[in-house]
């Protein structure tokens, strides 16, 4: 229960007024916790980030995600599986994806850690367009690596929220136009 509260209060913290911002003794106020409680339960500002980011990369929606999108028949099935599990992520973990990027220019552990969440999206993403390419949909000149980077880039959180809340397209219209670019990009005629 404790350290719950403690990975709630950094979430919260984190997201305003920022990582940098953030001290252990603020998050210890807002779980109220001492500050030794939120390096014994987490490890301080550190611990609490990774484990922000294991909670965004780790989650059953996640796997649930990969699980889906593996089974659905088509390649372009599989695209639109990923865009709806995308934004049903974004949803749940949204907050996190942007504390941690927003973190990593300034941290070296929260680049670190945006390096491994990375890491895990693309062995994710190759899996699953490695099923695309294992039924014939991928196109003949995209090799597996370069179609899960095209993917990766149009789907990553910065792009995401770029068109669905910048641009104001909303998640229905932004998820159909990258499935669409995505579709065109890698997938046969």
């Amino acid at each position: 229960m404790t350290r719950q509260e403690v990975i709630k209060a950094a979430r919260k913290l984190y997201a305003v007024p920022g990582y940098a911002q953030t001290t252990v003794g603020e998050i210890a106020h807002e779980a109220r916790v001492s500050p030794a409680t939120v390096y014994a339960q987490c490890g301080g500002k550190e611990g609490l980030l990774r484990t922000l980011m294991d909670v965004w990369t780790t989650s059953p929606t996640v796997g649930r995600i990969i699980s889906d999108a593996e089974a659905a028949s088509t390649g372009r099935t599989k695209l639109e599986t990923l865009a709806a599990g995308y934004a049903a992520h974004a949803a749940e973990a949204g907050d996190i994806m942007r504390i941690v990027e927003r973190a990593a220019p300034s941290s070296p552990a929260a680049q670190e850690f945006l390096d491994v969440a990375d890491v895990r999206h693309m062995e994710s993403l190759e899996t699953i367009v490695k099923g695309m390419a294992d039924k014939g949909d991928l196109a003949d000149e995209v090799s597996v690596q370069d179609a899960a980077k095209i993917i990766f880039f149009h789907f990553c959180n910065p792009q995401f929220v770029l068109a669905a809340e910048t641009f104001g397209w909303g998640v229905d219209r932004t998820t159909r136009w990258l499935v669409d670019r995505v579709a065109a990009a890698i997938l046969k005629g």
